[in-house]
């Protein structure tokens, strides 16, 4: 009888049809093992969700560190959260959409403000918001940033124009327009001591030695990539790997190399990207976190979210419990802590390694093998065995953390159809003899076998690879 490995993939690729899929991995991602190891990479959960605070509101918008606090927006709020995760609720901040925030070097106070689809507001961490005045002959502004002790802000007329240096005010002279190409702008974001204002269509770069009169950066040269939607950027965040990374007009992820856009997106995430653009380009919205050496570039849709892994260079899928999407939105380190808004709820929740749920919910990890097949023969499958970290059970009442279980599923059809899930033990606690098999799975299809794999109780979980017995028929 022959043994053949069980390949899995590195990357997820669920393909335009289930046939052309090579396969998926959702809530999952590899890292690679060293030498020696029991496989070349191994295949892990993503980062669970743990609760930070409560916020007791709905409707993530955005986030802001100044000092020792967090600003966060919500629908129609701005709420103060300290290190303790105490949140204070600072008054009204209109709004649904998400919020851009920007702060100068002022002291010893620095001035703060956010622009939201209401316009421009002046911020505090102890009082309400109050409207920015901005005057007569600049443009209302959709996105702002700060740089050098400046504030920028952006129009969708193409203007940007500045405040003065650790002020709230402004003089009309201190503007300049975007006019590589027509369309307007629609954000504007500081990365590495840069001006990058983005448009539809291309990206003007103003740098240089601040000047004291006029537009105080000049124009070094421009992007000829656009951005599909205002919130489809991030990388440029304190604290992250200093990697722009953002989604270009064309639905294709770029990450900028020098002053180049470099392609990074596959064609499965931007088919979906392309999808999203043609409802509401404003609900493609990018954030970014740090897990264990890990740097996740993340972009979600309503109906998918797919994660990048810098330090792999691979891509993998995340979807909450019941949720098409990852529920996390809007990120910041604060706290030496990496927080995301919760599109589900009210609690402002940590990513972090040692979480096996999101926020108390399951995290289904769930991994579809590449199709082993011997096109155009069907192969007999006695046995296949999953080479998991077992023994990772804990001492619970919970069953699910005692007894945990895999879920093995399979597909004889290229993944458009799946077998009833056989549950097979995981082990408990110090159970490192526990085997994860299925035996007599029938024949494949010409199209081969696709395996799928399911865990969704609260233990740690890896897999290392997996090999199934095949037999060759004719019939």
């Amino acid at each position: 009888m022959l043994m053949a490995d069980i390949s899995f993939p590195t990357s997820s690729r669920p393909g335009l049809s289930a046939s052309e899929g090579a396969g998926r991995l959702i809530n999952a991602s590899v890292e690679k093992l060293g030498d020696g190891a029991r496989g070349p990479v191994s295949i892990r959960r993503s980062a669970g969700l743990a609760r930070f605070a409560d916020t007791d509101r709905y409707g993530p918008r955005g986030f802001l560190t100044v000092g020792g606090v967090l600003l966060a927006a919500y629908r129609d709020r701005l709420v103060r959260v300290t290190a303790d995760g105490t949140a204070t609720d600072l008054g009204s901040l209109p709004g649904s959409r998400r919020v851009t925030f920007a702060r100068n070097n002022r002291t010893p106070v620095p001035n703060l403000v956010a622009v939201t689809e209401y316009g421009p507001f002046v911020l505090s961490i102890d009082t309400a918001p109050a409207p920015l005045v901005i005057p007569t002959g600049l443009p209302t502004p959709n996105s702002c940033t700060f740089l050098f002790g400046f504030l920028f802000f952006t129009a969708g007329n193409g203007a940007c124009f500045a405040s003065g240096l650790n002020t709230t005010t402004f003089n009309t002279l201190d503007t300049t327009v975007e006019q590589g190409r027509s369309g307007g702008l629609l954000r504007a974001v500081a990365f590495r001591d840069e001006l990058f204002l983005f448009g539809p269509s291309l990206i003007g770069v103003y740098g240089g030695q601040a000047q004291a009169n006029g537009f105080p950066l000049g124009r070094i040269t421009g992007i000829p990539r656009g951005l599909i939607g205002p919130w489809a950027v991030a990388g440029h965040d304190e604290g992250w790997s200093n990697e722009l990374i953002w989604v270009g007009d064309d639905a294709v992820v770029y990450q900028l190399k020098g002053y180049s856009p470099d392609r990074i997106s596959t064609h499965d995430v931007e088919r979906d990207l392309a999808a999203a653009a043609a409802v509401d380009p404003a609900a493609i919205e990018a954030s970014v976190h740090l897990v264990a050496g890990h740097a996740y570039w993340v972009v979600s849709m309503p109906a998918r979210t797919w994660v990048y892994d810098l330090t792999t260079q691979q891509w993998h899928e995340r979807a909450s419990h019941e949720a098409a999407r990852w529920r996390g939105s809007c990120s910041v380190k604060a706290f030496g802590r990496w927080l995301v808004g919760d599109s589900l709820g009210t609690g402002l929740l940590e990513v972090r390694e040692d979480a096996f749920t999101e926020n108390g919910a399951p995290l289904r990890m769930r991994v579809e093998s590449l199709p082993g097949e011997a096109f155009p023969s069907r192969l007999a499958i006695p046995r296949a065995d999953f080479d998991y970290v077992v023994g990772q059970g804990r001492l619970s009442a919970d069953p699910t953390v005692r007894d945990p279980q895999a879920l093995v599923s399979w597909s004889d059809d290229g993944g458009a159809n799946w077998s009833s899930p056989l549950a097979r033990p995981l082990g408990r606690q110090g159970e490192s003899r526990a085997r994860v098999s299925v035996l007599r799975t029938g024949m494949t299809g010409v199209q081969g076998r696709t395996w799928r794999l399911d865990v969704s109780d609260p233990v740690y979980c890896a897999l290392l690879g997996g090999a199934m017995a095949v037999e060759e028929r004719t019939e």
